[in-house]
């Protein structure tokens, strides 16, 4: 969504850290945003210079565990920053989580000098383990670009009781507009390559959509786009059943060919619509 070569020439080589990948839950998403730092030359001469620091400061402070969720707040203690950046949550069943896997990604907003926000993990179901939230600092920062949050641990799997719905969390950082088969996005600038799927869907024969979309499980796809796309806007276009009740998803990761009741995770889709062919 991640030889030596021996010179003869006087001149020496420069080069750059590449960007490394941000692979959110059940996607290939997408790519780390990089901490801008670049490697120290043992030439002055054409150097290139540093990634612009806005001089933000991000670090954790509470984490906190709930029934069915796990959350962390960082907070901004440098100035304010200009743009957004990513976080991640990590699990293992045992040991340190730092070295198991991505559950779920997410944004932190470009927060003023001071300002906090509170980062959260409520999936479905809420499995026993260790977690713990990694966040990255803006481009340019002087540390090693990364923080971590201090360790979780949930001693039970916990079922979610459905009331509380959260909301999309990569919409406005896409800017997406879903409008029938038509999508139309931006992938921010720092993040690198993003592989995305467009599905539009049929719902079962005789199932009318409710306000809200559902029921999701069993609507399968009717056509698809997935592609890797990079910095800048974007729109994709897909088919929509000739006759009866569609709904088109924008999301990351690959195709997913049937829905489940719960639809996509909240770590993967982007936007969506849906109505009627009649």
């Amino acid at each position: 969504m991640k030889h030596t070569k021996t010179i003869t020439a006087t001149v020496l080589s420069l080069s750059l850290l590449a960007l490394p990948l941000v692979q959110p839950v059940h996607t290939a998403f997408a790519e780390k945003v990089t901490n801008g730092q670049m490697e120290r030359q043992k030439s002055n001469k054409n150097q290139p210079a540093k990634a612009a620091w806005d001089k933000s400061s991000l670090r954790f402070t509470v984490v906190e565990t709930t029934y069915a969720g796990i959350s962390a707040t960082v907070i901004n203690g440098g100035s304010g920053m200009q743009g957004e950046t990513v976080y991640e949550v990590f699990r293992s069943d045992t040991g340190n989580p730092k070295n198991g896997e991505v559950v779920a990604s997410g944004v932190i907003g470009t927060l003023a000098p001071g300002e906090s926000q509170k980062l959260t993990f409520t999936p479905a179901v809420l499995e026993q383990g260790n977690y713990m939230f990694k966040a990255y600092q803006r481009p340019g920062h002087p540390g090693t670009g990364v923080l971590w949050s201090d360790s979780i641990s949930v001693k039970e799997t916990h079922e979610a009781d459905g009331t509380n719905q959260p909301e999309r969390p990569f919409d406005q950082y896409f800017n997406s507009d879903v409008q029938g088969g038509t999508a139309t996005f931006t992938v921010p600038e720092g993040i690198g390559k993003v592989e995305i799927s467009f599905s539009s869907y049929v719902y079962p024969e005789g199932v009318i959509p409710q306000e809200d979309g559902k029921p999701y499980e069993n609507q399968h796809v009717c056509d698809n786009v997935t592609r890797t796309y990079g910095p800048g806007t974007h729109t994709v276009q897909v088919n929509l059943p000739e006759s009866g009740y569609w709904q088109s998803d924008l999301y990351l990761g690959p195709v997913v060919e049937t829905l489940t009741e719960s639809g996509h995770s909240m770590d993967s889709i982007i936007d969506a619509d849906y109505g009627s062919v009649n």
